[in-house]
């Protein structure tokens, strides 16, 4: 990758980082009473248009969803390469795909909730679904050059998961482990190196995240064996061993891995597993961060553009929790608390 060709486009990025909330921006928002008011409180943000044509402060996700396709066209323009901001994007596109394999086998119709911000073919791919039915799906045969045909056999895989298991929790499993597949592969596409070292990292967070939920739930080994997922530094050994382990030796055993200070920072020996899940989430958002503001010191290159999506990401997250905190009434404390680091 020339990363000289990412000057203009990081010029761009940079004008467009001025629109971020800052930390004092939601802690302003916190403060307020209402839904309405912070609704209101947005007025002189980028979201004002999107505020004006809203018809009832409970439907504020419609102001976070154009928003967000708002900013990843932007950045769409300006990038010479289209697997920066597509890694980002492959999250709903799994979202979705979940979706339509559950409408398949429940033979439900979820497009309602399906995302805005994907962007896969769910109609070729539910149409293919049902039309191979119970047949083996050979990519040769539908062109293994077409993209979606890559999603497709995301999907049909998930299927014979379940019915092969016939526990609905493994469309979910299966996905999951095709989608940090597809991020390592987008990872390496780009051939950024800290992006494929987040990328295993991330992977390792994930999979220690499921051990705290598995044992949590007090299900078995064999359980978490099927939900590990692969690529990662922690090999699946390592991870069934870490299974029965306590957090002291969890720790110990990832020591010599870049994860162990987010591990460090937010597991607990008194807490349950439930409680480290809680924290282990919000942890990982804040190594997704600590990968965005790396690229502040940049002048140039993918990692500005990436830098930029990742924190708005983030800050829809936050944006999010504030909304639905008013919605519900929450105390102020309880709702900093669960507040994401930002990116300015």
């Amino acid at each position: 990758m020339n990363r000289e060709n990412f000057i203009a486009a990081s010029t761009s990025t940079r004008i467009y980082e001025d629109d971020l909330l800052k930390a004092r921006d939601l802690e302003r928002l916190n403060d307020y009473g209402s839904l309405r008011e912070v609704i209101n409180g947005l007025n002189d943000s980028s979201y004002a248009s999107f505020i004006a044509e809203l018809d009832r402060d409970e439907d504020y996700e419609e102001i976070l969803n154009k928003e967000l396709v708002r900013v990843y066209e932007k950045i769409s323009e300006v990038t010479p390469d289209k697997n920066i901001s597509q890694y980002l994007l492959e999250k709903y596109n799994f979202h979705n795909l979940k979706l339509v394999v559950k409408e398949i086998i429940q033979e439900e119709d979820y497009s309602k909730i399906y995302s805005p911000m994907a962007n896969i073919d769910t109609a070729y791919i539910k149409r293919e679904l049902i039309k191979l039915g119970d047949d083996e799906l050979i990519l040769d045969e539908i062109g293994e050059k077409d993209e979606r045909n890559i999603y497709l056999a995301y999907a049909k895989e998930a299927i014979d998961s379940y019915k092969e298991s016939e526990n609905p929790a493994m469309i979910d499993i299966s996905l999951d482990k095709s989608y940090y597949e597809r991020l390592l592969d987008l990872a390496k596409k780009t051939g950024l190196d800290s992006l494929i070292t987040y990328t295993k990292e991330s992977i390792d967070l994930v999979n220690i995240k499921t051990i705290l939920r598995i044992r949590g739930q007090k299900l078995d080994l064999e359980y978490l064996r099927k939900c590990l997922i692969e690529g990662g530094n922690l090999d699946k050994d390592d991870l069934l061993e870490m299974a029965s382990m306590d957090i002291s030796g969890i720790l110990v055993r990832t020591s010599s891995l870049a994860i162990n200070s987010y591990l460090a920072k937010c597991l607990d020996r008194d807490k349950t597993d439930t409680e480290n899940l809680l924290d282990l989430e919000k942890t990982i958002d804040d190594h997704f961060m600590d990968f965005a503001k790396e690229a502040k010191s940049m002048t140039y290159g993918p990692e500005v553009l990436l830098g930029f999506l990742i924190a708005k990401e983030q800050e829809i997250k936050n944006l999010r929790i504030i909304f639905i905190s008013k919605l519900n009434s929450l105390p102020k404390d309880f709702t900093r608390e669960r507040l994401r680091e930002t990116y300015v």
